[in-house]
């Protein structure tokens, strides 16, 4: 059985609502219908329906602290959303645990439930000013959460602009204010973050919707911003299509009557297939030598374990490419792998491929993806951070393919030669733009390279015609399996 897949994981560390409209349910309903795989923490217990709270217990800090440690030393997830603290000393157990690791930390400050139970006692949003904003990437309060956290008016933009830059004076790198307990018939979000020339903001809006059915939208947006990042996006772009996410499930649950209060919104509308993908550890581009054929590659590459496959056939024609295509992925179908054409966005589609590699001449990632929707893989190549931040403007792939390592013929037209610190550069811009988009080296790699590569932070390799060198090329392919596995 092929256990090297995996789906994009991610951490709600909230309380447990009883009608399963906000808190946790909502977290995980939410990742399920976005695509991705959500792991809990529970840190309270909530009775409460439609109506309003009527009870609640918080959990015993040392618990709440055993689980996101056992969760996050096994899972790994990539981000981690907040809700419900209860009190001081879960807050502080919550921050003890985080500390530990570097892991993105999207913050929503619940402090009163929407019938108008306190849900956080004062003491603790101090403390959560003062222990964990300083770990969180994006907190995002609404307009009364926010008065809470700063005791500053909200009545213009000026003043909503000072009121973030006091959170994050603490540390926080974005504030997303949310604007739906204002009148109107637009409801607008405001993103504030740091730039070179200060604090910057962008707003995000959509018509107000006519329902009491609005129970846990804070909790589903939050989350949703949480998985979209999982599936690669960047802050914005998550922001965006979480925006549009929430705006939906609120429309398509709107005359819908569940109990007698503020009803919940339909998380699953529209869901998204859960993502998969083999860790993007190890991509096998196909090759051909006067002994073996493209076909011949990838089958060796299969038996040998590697379970991510391009079709690389650049001098093809369309014939050929279609029947190699068909057998190939017939073979990736046998080993449960995952099976990329380069560069022939319709073949894939009309085959049925998992997705496509296009390279930086091919067709733009927006094209491509309206021609495939949101559940092929879409991977984009990359030879600076510029080129990352060109493909930030439009659509977002899936993966970066970024290189070359060194030169190869396959990859002539791309300069520079990253080497290990060309990686390390470009990843090091990525983290200071908070930009999680897996990127994968390419280019000229051999075995001996495998270790320090992944030692830059890269998710991955890519290899192609130095598999086939090799005298014995299935147990060569099987030797650097284990070796990238150990990573």
């Amino acid at each position: 059985m092929n256990q090297q897949k995996s789906y994009p994981i991610v951490l709600s560390i909230a309380g447990s609502d009883s009608s399963g409209g906000a808190g946790i349910q909502a977290d995980l309903k939410t990742f399920s219908a976005l695509g991705v795989y959500g792991a809990t923490a529970i840190t309270a217990i909530t009775a409460q329906n439609t109506q309003g709270v009527h009870s609640q217990f918080a959990l015993p800090p040392q618990i709440v602290y055993d689980q996101i440690v056992a969760v996050i030393n096994d899972l790994h997830p990539s981000f981690i959303k907040i809700g419900m603290l209860a009190n001081t000393d879960i807050v502080l157990a919550v921050a003890e645990a985080l500390s530990n690791y570097s892991i993105p930390i999207i913050l929503d400050p619940v402090i009163v439930s929407s019938s108008g139970h306190r849900l956080l006692s004062l003491e603790a949003q101090d403390v959560i000013k003062e222990k964990l904003l300083p770990l969180s990437t994006l907190i995002t309060p609404n307009i009364p959460e926010m008065q809470a956290l700063t005791n500053m008016p909200l009545s213009s933009l000026k003043e909503k602009e000072l009121a973030a830059q006091r959170l994050m004076d603490y540390g926080v790198k974005a504030v997303l204010l949310k604007g739906g307990h204002e009148e109107g018939n637009t409801k607008t979000d405001i993103l504030f973050s740091q730039s070179a020339n200060g604090i910057q903001s962008s707003l995000f809006s959509a018509a107000t919707i006519s329902t009491p059915n609005i129970h846990g939208t804070g909790c589903t947006l939050s989350s949703a911003i949480t998985a979209f990042l999982a599936r690669g996006l960047c802050l914005q772009q998550a922001i965006s299509h979480a925006k549009d996410y929430i705006t939906q499930a609120i429309t398509a649950g709107a005359d819908i009557k569940i109990g007698h209060g503020f009803g919940p919104v339909n998380h699953g509308f529209n869901p998204l297939k859960m993502l998969t993908f083999n860790n993007y550890k190890l991509q096998f581009i196909t090759h051909h030598t006067d002994t073996y054929s493209y076909i011949d590659s990838a089958r060796i590459a299969l038996e040998g374990g590697c379970r991510w496959i391009q079709l690389r056939m650049k001098d093809a024609d369309d014939s050929l490419l279609e029947q190699t295509a068909l057998i190939v992925q017939q073979m990736c179908r046998s080993y449960n792998a995952t099976f990329n054409i380069d560069d022939n966005v319709l073949l894939a589609k009309k085959i049925g491929a998992d997705g496509v590699h296009l390279g930086k001449n091919d067709m733009p990632i927006a094209e491509a993806r309206k021609i495939l929707g949101k559940q092929f893989i879409i991977g984009a190549t990359v030879n600076s951070f510029d080129d990352v931040l060109h493909h930030l403007q439009g659509a977002t792939p899936d993966y970066f393919g970024c290189g070359p390592f060194r030169f190869t013929s396959t990859k002539k037209n791309l300069a520079p030669i990253l080497g290990y610190d060309g990686y390390k550069l470009i990843i090091k811009q990525m983290h200071e733009h908070n930009i999680h988009i897996p990127l994968v080296a390419i280019g000229g790699i051999s075995k001996p390279d495998i270790p320090q590569l992944l030692e830059t932070g890269v998710n991955g390799i890519a290899l192609s015609s130095s598999i086939l060198k090799a005298d014995n090329p299935i147990l060569e392919m099987q030797e650097i399996m284990n070796t990238i596995n150990q990573y």
